[in-house]
């Protein structure tokens, strides 16, 4: 009973690692207004962010581009699963 051997630990009880996401920002060149031009044409417009139409400088296609405000007072939390919502769309 008294064994001084150590007990196998089988690979599903580990703990993995969150890996982590990079941010869509990282793998840009530069900064938006560097690869957009915004238009004065207003999409939509929500509590803290609105959608705002945008021309891509490289090609001239048009984007539809969400801006979320950083304010105080915003939830953090709220923010962040918006911008989930749109890492999976």
């Amino acid at each position: 009973m008294g064994s001084s051997e150590p007990l196998p630990i089988a690979d599903g009880d580990r703990r993995r690692k969150k890996k982590r996401r990079g941010r869509a920002t990282d793998s840009l060149p530069g900064k938006f207004e560097d690869m957009y031009k915004l238009t004065s044409e207003l999409l939509g417009e929500g509590a803290y962010a609105k959608v705002q139409g945008a021309v891509s400088l490289q090609n001239g296609k048009e984007y539809a581009v969400k801006i979320i405000e950083k304010q105080a007072g915003h939830s953090r939390s709220r923010v962040f699963r918006e911008v989930e919502t749109l890492y999976q769309c």
